[in-house]
């Protein structure tokens, strides 16, 4: 409707404008059926132009929004596919058991720098700094043994051959067991410091002396151990910890793009449901104004009647003059009579349906 008014307005505009100038000049009432007759095919032309355009266009917009439709759905349930595959740790697992200790071993490793290294072998005593730096950067050697596990040890492991799988599980065991050997190894240690630090007090002697004199082998591999331990198990915790987090995020990720593809669909889906209803509605449109020639003739009539409509409105406004007041009918009541065939045009235009929506 709102099209045929756009298409049809301006026309009806200039015959109402005519019958206001003929009535301002004192003419009787002329329709021109060579003016409008032109003009009323014109105008059906267009109104018909623009329904098939509006129709081929909803029709071109809703099989495009359909088509996106069906790969965001792709998309979506490849997205799904994605998301049932993946396990995730939760935060606090992740956290305290993973992280935490990883970083633990770290601080342990530090500290273990500091006080046997950097104090033992009497470095940076005047500047507290140097000895921090020291001791931190040989502390953070299991960073190192992460970066190469990340790199070289889990991929293997994950993404490698069978047999290359099966070695990298093999060396992780093997790893496994030399922390828990190494473990039990200063456990035993622990216990000769007992025998010696609490059953021995009496002693003259340095307890380490004694400690060193007869287990000075164990005690070196004690050290040695302990160290390995902070940076296996440093290496390896702060590496499975930075992989889970990583996992996390893309997890995130995956479910915000899920949540974002479903609601997209629906806003999809809305659209699709309008572009249906104006791809039905133009084509409804299309479809009425199919018989031509009572679609002209009735365009006609909608010219004829903005005229008179024109005219009438002119001459009620020159009601000031009351030597210049004369009424339609002495105008019109010469000319074969037009006052009836008015009278008939606007009678015929209040019962037409179609013509109603033309309305000046």
């Amino acid at each position: 409707m709102q099209t045929n008014n756009a298409v049809i307005g301006q026309e009806l505009d200039s015959f109402s404008s005519k019958g206001s100038t003929d009535a301002k000049l004192r003419q009787e009432v002329n329709v021109d059926k060579g003016v409008i007759k032109p003009a009323a095919r014109t105008i059906y032309n267009k109104i018909k132009a623009k329904y098939a355009g509006a129709a081929e266009k909803a029709k071109m917009q809703y099989e495009q929004t359909e088509s996106r439709i069906n790969d965001l759905l792709t998309e979506l349930n490849t997205v799904k596919e994605n998301l049932s595959g993946r396990k995730i740790m939760s935060f606090l697992r992740l956290t305290f058991y993973y992280t935490l200790p990883g970083w633990l071993y770290v601080i342990g490793d530090v500290m273990f720098s500091m006080e046997l290294i950097v104090k033992g072998w009497g470095l940076g005593q005047q500047n507290a700094i140097e000895r921090y730096s020291l001791a931190i950067a040989i502390g953070l050697a299991p960073f190192f043994v992460k970066h190469i596990i990340d790199r070289f040890f889990e991929p293997s492991l994950e993404k490698g051959s069978p047999q290359l799988k099966k070695l990298m599980t093999a060396v992780y065991i093997g790893l496994g067991v030399l922390m828990v050997f190494s473990f039990c190894q200063i456990a035993y240690v622990r216990n000769i410091f007992f025998r010696y630090m609490k059953t021995d007090s009496g002693a003259v002697d340095n307890v380490y002396d004694i400690l060193f004199a007869n287990h000075g082998a164990t005690v070196a591999w004690s050290f040695i151990l302990v160290a390995l331990m902070f940076v296996i198990g440093g290496g390896f915790l702060l590496s499975i910890s930075a992989r889970e987090f990583s996992k996390r995020g893309a997890y995130k990720k995956l479910v915000k793009l899920e949540n974002n593809l479903k609601i997209e669909i629906e806003t999809e889906k809305e659209k699709l449901a309008e572009l249906k209803c104006e791809h039905v509605e133009a084509k409804e449109m299309f479809s009425e104004w199919s018989n031509k020639e009572e679609s002209i003739e009735q365009i006609e009539n909608e010219l004829k009647y903005a005229y008179l409509n024109g005219f009438q409105e002119e001459l009620s406004k020159m009601n000031d003059d009351s030597s210049s007041k004369f009424s339609i009918d002495e105008i019109v009541g010469g000319v074969n009579n037009f006052h009836d065939f008015a009278r008939q045009l606007v009678d015929h235009h209040s019962v037409n349906k179609k013509g109603s929506k033309y309305n000046a």
